[in-house]
């Protein structure tokens, strides 16, 4: 039987994702062999001409105004200032094959954060002071090696643009920003969510410890309280006993652009004990491991991140 090809005729955003990955094009050039599968495929949707055009005033506003302020402010991490921090970037940037990125420090309201901004020609990372505070190494060395994975992914451009949907669209694109906003927000984060899974993945392969990872993760939820009196494993049942009791909720998620902590751990374990992971580490699994083949992989780690 012969299939014909849906009309082209593209009247939301979502659409033009939707016919894109009807297409079944392939990522294969541009994604890292570690990346969540729907990472890849939002982003080919988000590489028409069109969109690109739309969005190139406002990241250059974005960048300039909003991130201005830590280019300028934050203190830049080198072999003089937070040498330690520098030689994690570094290892970090080798293990993932880029180039070391442009990294400062600097406050942030007192929250244990980092991001990266740029695009895919420039980009930096900025970590904030209690992080540096309160992170050990190898907790540091999971959070740079996060950051370097959305570079190393080429999330940035689209990262930068998350962040320009939900805090300039409207102001700087005036009209054109109403529409951007309307047919991108939802499947930009959706696409977020995902981003987020495959950076996690980088910063496991970085630290090459899941522990470590787990703690470093469970620190954004607990703050300032000591996170060796965490129990991981009671967190998450607790977690899924209050998700079945309050399921209604699950909608709200999709206007989040980071998965919750307790799904991103869980979807980190997965990776954790695959082949593909073993393969990337160049290591021998622990004998009588059974691990989890790319589909997989794939399938468990979608019913975790959803919606």
């Amino acid at each position: 039987m012969v299939t014909q090809e849906p009309d082209i005729r593209i009247i939301s955003f979502q659409d033009y994702i939707d016919w894109r990955a009807w297409r079944g094009l392939s990522d294969d050039e541009t994604a890292p062999p570690y990346a969540h599968p729907v990472d890849g495929w939002i982003l080919r949707a988000l590489e028409s001409a069109p969109v690109r055009n739309v969005l190139d005033k406002a990241l250059d506003t974005f960048i300039s105004v909003q991130m201005g302020q830590f280019l300028a402010q934050g203190i830049p991490i080198d072999q003089k200032s937070f040498p330690e921090l520098y030689a994690i970037a570094q290892d970090c940037a080798r293990t993932l094959g880029i180039a070391a990125p442009h990294s400062l420090c600097g406050s942030f309201g007192g929250q244990f954060n980092a991001f990266t901004a740029g695009t895919d020609e420039y980009q930096f990372v900025f970590l904030t002071d209690a992080l540096l505070k309160y992170f050990s190494p190898g907790e540091a060395q999971f959070v740079i090696g996060h950051e370097c994975g959305h570079i190393a992914a080429r999330h940035m451009v689209y990262h930068t643009l998350v962040a320009v949907l939900l805090d300039l669209a409207l102001p700087i694109l005036g009209p054109i920003g109403h529409v951007v906003h309307r047919f991108a927000g939802i499947p930009l984060r959706a696409w977020s969510r995902r981003s987020e899974v495959t950076a996690d993945r980088a910063g496991l392969l970085c630290c090459g410890d899941l522990h470590t990872a787990e703690r470093a993760l469970i620190r954004l939820v607990a703050g300032f309280a000591d996170v060796e009196q965490v129990d991981i494993d009671d967190y998450l049942r607790h977690y899924r006993e209050m998700a079945d009791y309050h399921g209604a909720s699950g909608w709200q998620q999709i206007f989040i652009t980071h998965p919750l902590i307790p799904k991103r751990i869980e979807a980190l374990r997965l990776f954790a004990r695959s082949e593909i992971y073993y393969d990337l580490k160049g290591e021998e699994p622990p004998p009588g491991t059974d691990l989890l083949n790319q589909i997989d992989l794939d399938r468990l780690t979608n019913q975790i991140v959803k919606p």
